[in-house]
């Protein structure tokens, strides 16, 4: 007789176990394809037609890039192997530890999960084989779930939750903070609005929003913080340009270059759109903004496609794609009277909305984007006026994408005179209340230099 090979049962788009395989799926390209997550759950989601679905992948998705540490040590530990076979499995069970982890406020109960893992396993082929390893694993934990978790916490990886060299970066970058900052890498990001000041004020549409029963405060100069995250399309004009999605530090970056009217502005590295946006709505003025990315340029169009009816003024915009440094490319000779430079840097300011970036950066991609950031600031400031402004930003913590670039580039160029700036934002729990931000902002660093009138 010819042996019988049985057909693995299809998951509905219901089931947890279905999510589950999506976002370990996601986890697997972020790791092992060096995707970002944006990227990978766009890979994941396509064909999957159910909204609470798509909901689910995303949210487990984010979960385990925030807990893959200890879910990393816990695989390792309990299954005895350093890697697994197949080696997405790894991830699939690193979610399952993830989910476990933590006792006290857990997102699904604890036998969920561990069905809902084996069923995973039974409906792929892929991991079909190792449906009774993962069973025994995760009852392994749960029948002592406290010795395991506490041999897990050996581990700095599991303590943590990010990887050792990183955490390592930080501690040495800000001794003083570096904790509060790993705390807030770990939280959801809250949701806050730039309110346009073509439309309205901060504080009329914080009471708007508190009319219609969403809790909201004011926050910076233009911000109004959400107490509970809702939809962008739940948003009171939003579809109409009045308020843009943007943390309260990035909306420092357009009000300290302070545009004018009649100004000729450049916005290098524009993708998403945010600051472009601020910018526009701030004056009437001429702006190029660049982007490499000819896909993220797209994003910033739309972005200004959206608040374009509440401009109503003298304004210009052109979008170039171009890599900023390579002026030939892009650049008419005409000088600016202000250039907004949010270069590219590894990110390590916003943790907690691209959970992956820890995952995805190297030791040596600090110095490897220094040297771009260099190169892009050394040629903007040939095309900036006599008098002009170049403002510096970086999403940033880390010292050689802030005060060691700002001040390397002020000894390279004796006419950039600097002028007041924040420094930098930190992203910690408890905020920065000196500088009006009584929520934890992202983190960011800012440094402003004048062109020099003098030769």
């Amino acid at each position: 007789m010819k042996p019988v090979h049985s057909t693995p049962p299809k998951l509905t788009e219901a089931s947890l176990a279905f999510a589950l395989l999506k976002a370990a799926a996601v986890l697997t390209r972020v790791l092992r394809e060096g995707r970002s997550l944006d990227q990978a759950l766009a890979a994941e989601s396509k064909g999957v037609k159910s909204p609470q679905a798509l909901g689910a992948i995303q949210d487990l998705a984010y979960f385990g890039m925030r807990n893959l540490g200890p879910g990393q040590v816990l695989t390792r530990l309990i299954s005895g192997k350093t890697l697994l076979s197949p080696e997405p499995l790894n991830e699939l069970m690193a979610l399952g530890f993830g989910l476990l982890w933590d006792d006290k406020n857990p997102k699904y109960p604890a036998h969920t999960v561990v069905d809902q893992m084996v069923y995973a396993c039974t409906g792929s082929e892929q991991f079909a084989r190792a449906k009774g390893l993962a069973n025994a694993c995760l009852r392994n934990f749960l029948r002592d779930a406290n010795t395991w978790r506490t041999k897990a916490l050996e581990d700095p990886l599991a303590q943590h939750k990010l990887p050792v060299w990183w955490v390592e970066k930080l501690k040495s970058s800000h001794p003083d903070h570096w904790e509060t900052i790993l705390t807030q890498a770990q939280s959801h990001p809250p949701l806050v609005v730039r309110v346009n000041s073509r439309t309205s004020t901060p504080q009329a549409y914080a009471d708007q929003l508190n009319v219609a029963g969403m809790q909201a405060s004011l926050i910076g100069k233009q911000g109004v913080l959400l107490a509970k995250p809702v939809p962008v399309s739940s948003l009171p004009g939003f579809d109409l340009g009045q308020v843009s999605v943007q943390d309260s530090a990035a909306q420092l970056a357009s009000q300290l270059l302070n545009p004018k009217n009649g100004q000729r502005i450049l916005d290098a590295c524009a993708a998403p759109g945010g600051k472009t946006g601020h910018l526009l709505e701030l004056a009437d003025i001429e702006l190029v903004a660049l982007d490499s990315n000819p896909q993220r340029l797209g994003s910033v169009e739309d972005n200004i496609r959206r608040i374009a009816p509440t401009l109503n003024g003298q304004w210009d915009l052109r979008l170039k794609v171009a890599q900023a440094e390579l002026l030939d490319t892009w650049w008419d000779g005409v000088p600016f009277d202000g250039i907004l430079a949010d270069v590219p840097c590894t990110g390590s300011g916003v943790v907690r909305r691209h959970p992956d970036i820890p995952w995805l950066r190297r030791p040596d991609d600090i110095a490897k984007l220094s040297q771009i950031q260099h190169k892009i600031l050394n040629a903007l400031w040939s095309t900036l006026k006599p008098g002009g402004t170049l403002l510096l930003v970086t999403c940033s913590i880390f010292p050689e994408e802030g005060p060691l670039l700002a001040k390397a580039f002020q000894e390279n160029h004796p006419d950039a005179l600097a002028q007041t700036a924040p420094g930098w934002v930190l992203p910690t729990v408890s905020g920065n209340p000196d500088q009006g931000f009584d929520s934890s902002p992202d983190g960011f660093f800012f440094a402003k230099f004048e062109k020099s009138t003098t030769s």
